[in-house]
């Protein structure tokens, strides 16, 4: 993990200050969507909601690999994460404050980069492929923003975190595609896993 910058001076300080606080503003906006949570999709007892029963696989559904299983759930929960990083830049931003921007960003790349670990084990699985090449577009836009984030926070270079802020707000839209895709294989995995376990 990168050493934690101590830079001067308020956000609003850097000559594209205000236009930071704005794209940042954007990135809340993105984050704070629909989210794709397990059991966001589905009511309860057909999710993996509270209530929900391997019952609600279809009796013709086929049992996913194991692998796939942990990839989607994995890839599912990762949700709120992103969430979380994105209305914590959005606060740090308003308050002006670069440290815990920085933070932030270090954060977002540090799980981004574990999730792209996780796409290549649902790639290639029928049910989970259009979600796979979902993320493969996100995930790669996401992480170049949030890593040119937190270098230029660290560098104090204000173009940087300009470009790094309008590229993380590209990946994040990318990223409704994937979210909107994973949220009912995440209630089929859950299901899937507690079948698994029993």
């Amino acid at each position: 993990m990168t050493a934690r910058p101590n830079p001067a001076g308020p956000l609003r300080a850097t000559p594209a200050g205000a236009a930071i606080v704005l794209l940042l503003a954007l990135l809340v906006a993105a984050c704070a969507a629909t989210t794709a949570s397990p059991g966001a999709s589905s009511p309860a007892g057909e999710s993996g909601a509270p209530g929900a029963s391997v019952e609600g696989l279809a009796p013709s559904a086929t049992p996913w690999p194991g692998d796939i299983v942990e990839a989607v759930v994995i890839l599912g929960k990762a949700d709120a994460q992103i969430q979380a990083a994105g209305a914590d830049l959005g606060a740090a931003a308003a308050y002006e404050d670069l440290n815990a921007m920085w933070g932030a960003a270090d954060g977002l790349a540090t799980l981004l980069t574990r999730l792209e670990t996780q796409v290549p084990r649902i790639k290639d699985y029928p049910e989970t492929a259009a979600a796979a090449a979902a993320y493969e577009k996100a995930l790669p836009t996401m992480l170049a923003g949030a890593t040119q984030l937190r270098d230029s926070i660290k560098a104090g270079d204000a173009a940087g975190i300009t470009a790094g802020s309008e590229q993380l707000a590209k990946g994040l839209e990318q990223y409704q595609d994937a979210r909107r895709l994973i949220g009912p294989l995440v209630d089929q995995a859950l299901l899937m896993q507690k079948l698994l376990l029993k």
